[in-house]
């Protein structure tokens, strides 16, 4: 028994000193973050408190920015839509003149063939016929 006493001693002591260490390191680190230069959390707020009507003025500038470049966006957007309506509406027409191109070009052809058709007509009058007589002119 005296051996597990001995043990039971040992493992108090080395508890014991391994309780004093952590209570050391907890009291350095403590320490240090007293001694640490800089602003503590209360100065940090009274310094935001006392600019709370600075950044209200801030966050007011920010909220009005945004309400003009929705209204921007709003007035860009309203374009925009015209813009494509002028656009849908100058593809129609051009379509349209497109068509009337076409047709212009078919009827021309037409004319065309009759135009060569009169003048071969015409050729095979004064081969057969010779020199078409002169138009008399009719008075009135």
């Amino acid at each position: 028994m005296a051996e597990s006493e001995g043990m039971g001693a040992l493992a108090g002591y080395m508890l014991g000193r391994a309780s004093v260490q952590q209570d050391q390191f907890i009291e350095n680190w403590s320490s240090r973050l007293r001694r640490r230069s800089g602003p503590t959390y209360e100065q940090l707020t009274h310094e935001l408190l006392d600019q709370r009507d600075s950044l209200r003025a801030t966050i007011a500038e920010l909220n009005e920015s945004v309400r003009q470049a929705n209204l921007r966006e709003g007035a860009l957007e309203s374009k925009l839509s015209e813009v494509e309506g002028d656009l849908e509406r100058q593809r129609a027409l051009t379509k349209e003149w497109v068509t009337y191109a076409d047709v212009g070009d078919r009827n021309m052809e037409r004319l065309q063939k009759w135009a060569d058709d009169a003048e071969a007509s015409l050729k095979q009058y004064r081969a057969l016929y010779g020199p078409l007589p002169e138009a008399t002119k009719s008075g009135s």
